[in-house]
């Protein structure tokens, strides 16, 4: 099956502040040539400790930041080739869950408004057909035609996301990019949120790029994983093989060290600083100053993704 979206080499550098006025500002590598492929009706999450460039991926996937280098295609076509009027046209087939429900929602607009927003923006449609498609929207988010008049601050955590849900439906996309969209909830409205992710999902076949740092949600909720670190992807593939037999000893380690029910926690080897972190792993594995089992070959070369026993990639020289 053809990728939905695909992304190719990302490369993504932010300036840090100068140490004097006459000198340069030194680059961070937040991204370090990603590939990733979303396919039509699939779901696909992106773990990782904070800090390993999950939402720079994700705004980057939306066309929000340009990168340095590389590709991102939407049913083939290059979002950052495109002129600024082809790429709002195009931004129809994909939108976005933000993770906070209370800051994502204009306090000043009703909800009719806010969710008729991208449709402003994309397509020629009246005030009467933006407020159905509106009404519409909400209706598969499980609110009722009254909410249309109310403004955010009347609705709980849970309500305001499933309002941002529908915003992002409206245009009926073909791809949800859903960054942290649960953390801020309650654990119990948690489930809820998810179960009518699913739901959509199924019946309008969604295909979601859900970035979270929860691994039980994607666990729950996604068809393949990868996991990130220090802004590369070490590894790879289908969610329950991935879980089931983890061969890099990072995605190893960030399982173990989820929380269970009746079982002390294990913890992860501590992070070396950002900018060390960054800046000394280029020659070698990025993970090697943290890992139990680095070897020489491990400091001098980089091992790039290949495929592994459980049918996916890991970037690791002994996996």
């Amino acid at each position: 099956m053809t990728a939905l979206l695909e992304i190719h080499g990302l490369v993504r550098d932010y300036l840090l502040p100068r140490r004097s006025l006459f000198e340069p500002h030194p680059r961070l590598r937040v991204l370090h040539g990603v590939d990733l492929a979303v396919k039509a009706g699939e779901s696909v999450g992106v773990v990782g400790e904070s800090g390993c460039g999950k939402s720079t991926l994700a705004r980057a996937a939306m066309a929000l930041e340009k990168p340095q280098a590389g590709r991102v295609t939407m049913k083939g076509r290059d979002l950052f080739a495109l002129a600024p009027a082809e790429l709002r046209a195009a931004r129809r087939d994909f939108q976005a869950v933000f993770q906070d429900p209370y800051g994502s929602l204009d306090p000043r607009w009703t909800v009719a408004k806010i969710i008729a927003e991208p449709m402003a923006s994309l397509e020629k449609t009246d005030a009467a057909g933006r407020r159905a498609r509106a009404v519409e929207a909400l209706a598969q988010v499980g609110l009722s035609e009254s909410a249309a008049e109310k403004y955010p601050h009347e609705f709980s955590g849970g309500q305001r996301q499933r309002i941002a849900i529908a915003r992002a439906l409206v245009t009926r996309p073909a791809l949800i990019v859903a960054d942290e969209p649960v953390s801020a909830l309650d654990v119990s409205v948690q489930a809820q949120v998810l179960n009518l992710m699913m739901e959509l999902q199924e019946t309008l076949g969604l295909a979601y790029l859900f970035i979270s740092h929860d691994l039980a949600v994607v666990r729950a909720i996604t068809d393949r994983v990868a996991v990130m670190y220090l802004g590369r992807i070490v590894e790879e593939g289908e969610t329950q093989a991935v879980f089931a037999g983890a061969r890099h000893p990072y995605a190893r380690a960030l399982i173990a060290a989820a929380p269970k029910l009746g079982a002390g926690r294990p913890r992860l080897p501590d992070a070396p600083s950002a900018h060390g972190a960054h800046a000394a792993t280029e020659a070698g594995c990025p993970y090697a100053p943290r890992c139990p089992l680095a070897q020489d070959m491990c400091r001098a070369e980089r091992p790039e993704l290949r495929p592994v026993a459980h049918g996916g990639r890991a970037a690791c020289h002994f996996a």
